[in-house]
């Protein structure tokens, strides 16, 4: 299975025994918004004090929308140029205050010793084809490579900046990739093609996740994606540092299952990953993060196959129109999903599962 659940990497990338194998970006969906909006860390009574922001970003800006479409990107100049950058703090208490009065907000982050957290050029793509691998005896679907990236300036006393560390994390919520055979010349008899999974004996394998959803990353690396994405604060009153990751998933199989007169060779495939990445920021000391930004992604593995016999490796793999990868998603803080942050990882779960269809 491949994605960091498959994950073959270059010296640059990770290794690993699942989906992903990372590689050098590619052209692909986009999006940069810079928003402001003042949140809090997991805490008692952050669902109140988030409806108050709700409503205190609603009267600010006139509209209720931070999803990070275009529609919202495209909600004015005014706003994007009062609202640059996403902020939150370390202290609950200084969340709000900050909450009632701008002002008063910075001073008591200063006075808590509070470290208060920009992010800013918060940015997601990927491309959208298939990438399509074939052998001899085998063929892999790829998507192209997602990559994600993002700036933070940390600001307060110099020795808790120096505390903290940049990174990602990334969780997967779905995954599936499909590969489909039957004999050829096959004809499913009435019953086969009333309950296939039951009275027709063509082969479907399935490269999957036993546990979902799942930490998706390094083992062992919790909660980051992978320590390259991990970047330490300078123990200063202001420190600014930038990070990114990347990630392909893929996943190999064989053009045929089975010999001689049973023998099935692959007719088709579909099945789709998602995933959420999450630029944060932590306590070297503590296990949890603060969310900064998020954003959803998916890859869909759907193709025809026209095996050939004589050559497999020259088969004809077709992707549908509906294949591909994409950028379903933006936004700020967590975005109301929480990453996992303790292993297993995807690779470690990682799964075959062999059936009919």
């Amino acid at each position: 299975m491949s994605t960091k659940r498959a994950h073959e990497e270059e010296p640059v990338e990770r290794a690993g025994a699942g989906r992903v194998t990372r590689a050098p970006s590619a052209n692909g969906q986009a999006h940069a918004p810079e928003r402001g909006l003042l949140a809090l860390q997991r805490g008692a009574g952050n669902q109140a004090v988030s409806a108050l922001l709700a409503a205190r970003r609603s009267a600010r800006s006139g509209s209720s929308s931070s999803s990070g479409s275009p529609s919202a990107r495209a909600s004015g100049a005014t706003r994007a140029a009062t609202a640059p950058r996403y902020t939150t703090t370390d202290s609950g208490l200084a969340n709000v205050a900050g909450m009632l009065s701008s002002t008063l907000g910075g001073k008591a982050a200063s006075a808590t010793g509070a470290v208060t957290l920009d992010s800013s050029a918060f940015r997601a793509s990927v491309g959208k084809a298939l990438a399509i691998t074939k052998t001899g005896t085998t063929v892999e679907l790829s998507a192209q490579t997602y990559s994600a990236s993002g700036s933070v300036k940390a600001t307060g006393p110099a020795a808790a900046v120096g505390n903290y560390e940049v990174g990602f994390l990334q969780t997967v919520y779905g995954s599936s990739r499909n590969f489909y055979y039957e004999p050829a010349g096959h004809s499913p008899g009435l019953l086969a093609r009333i309950m296939p999974t039951v009275f027709d004996d063509r082969k479907s394998v399935s490269d999957t996740c036993s546990v979902l959803p799942v930490r998706d990353g390094d083992a062992g690396a919790v909660p980051w994606y992978g320590p390259e994405t991990v970047v330490p604060f300078d123990a200063a009153a202001t420190s600014t540092k930038a990070t990114s990751m990347s990630d392909t998933p893929s996943s190999t199989q064989d053009w045929s299952v089975g010999s001689g007169a049973n023998q099935q060779n692959l007719v088709r495939t579909d099945g789709k990953d998602r995933f959420r990445s999450w630029l944060a920021v932590k306590d070297k000391a503590t296990a949890s993060a603060i969310m900064l930004n998020w954003a959803d992604w998916e890859v869909d593995y759907t193709t025809a196959v026209t095996f050939n016999s004589a050559s497999p490796a020259a088969s004809v793999v077709t992707p549908a129109a509906t294949s591909g990868a994409k950028v379903t998603g933006t936004g700020d803080g967590s975005g109301g999903k929480w990453p996992l942050h303790t292993d297993p990882v995807a690779n470690d779960v990682a799964t075959i599962v062999n059936g009919n269809w």
